[in-house]
C-alpha cells in the first residue's frame, strides 16, 4: 500500500510540532497481529504511521521504495527504536543522498541489518515521496525537512534512535 500524501489532517492532525519541527502524533498501541490484512485496513492517525497495529516483520534492507513496505512493518520497525529516513531522490542534490547513505546503517549482510533493527538502532532510508523532501520517522514523531538540516538531524537521531515504544 503506497504512502503518499500529506501528514495527518482532519481528526489526525498532530499535536504542535515540538522541538525544532517534530511533530508528535497520538498513541495508537502498538498490537501485534498476524493477519497482515487486518493491519492493512487499520486507521493510522498518520502518513508514514507512528503507531498502531503491526505484524512482525522488518524491512530487508536500505533504499526500498515506500510502495513495497508495510505499515505493518514500519510500525514494527519503529516500535524497536529505529529510525526511518524517507527521501525523495528526484528532490534532493546527490550530495544530499550521500550524506544521507553515511547515516544509514551500513552493515549490508541480510542478518546483521536485520540484527540491527531487532535491537533498534538501525536508520533506515526508504525512497519516497511525501511534501517535503526529506522525513524522518520515529515513534509518534515525523520532522519533514525541506533541505538536509544536521543539526535538526542530529537532534532527533539523539533523541529517538533506541528508544523503545512508549506512551509519551
Amino acid at each position: 500500500m503506497p504512502m503518499m500524501g500529506n501528514f495527518g489532517g482532519g481528526t489526525s492532525q498532530p499535536f504542535r510540532p515540538i522541538r525544532s519541527g517534530i511533530l508528535r502524533y497520538p498513541e495508537q498501541g502498538h498490537g501485534l497481529t498476524r493477519d497482515a490484512e487486518q493491519c492493512q485496513g487499520f486507521h493510522y492517525s498518520s502518513n508514514p504511521p507512528t503507531s498502531g497495529l503491526m505484524t512482525d516483520t522488518f524491512i530487508p534492507k536500505n533504499g526500498l521504495e515506500d510502495s513495497v513496505l508495510s505499515p505493518c512493518t514500519i510500525v514494527n520497525v519503529i516500535h524497536r527504536g529505529n529510525i526511518l529516513i524517507f527521501y525523495d531522490p528526484s528532490r534532493v542534490p546527490a550530495p544530499t543522498i550521500v550524506s544521507l547513505q553515511r547515516i544509514a546503517s551500513s552493515d549490508s549482510s541480510s542478518e546483521g541489518f536485520l540484527q540491527q533493527q531487532k535491537i533498534g538502532y538501525a536508520v533506515i532510508l526508504v525512497k519516497a515521496r511525501f511534501n517535503d523532501p526529506i522525513v524522518l520517522l520515529a515513534w509518534r514523531r515525523i520532522l519533514p525537512l525541506t533541505i538536509l538540516d544536521r543539526m535538526k538531524m542530529n537532534l532527533f537521531l539523539s533523541r529517538y534512535r533506541g528508544q523503545i515504544a512508549r506512551n509519551k
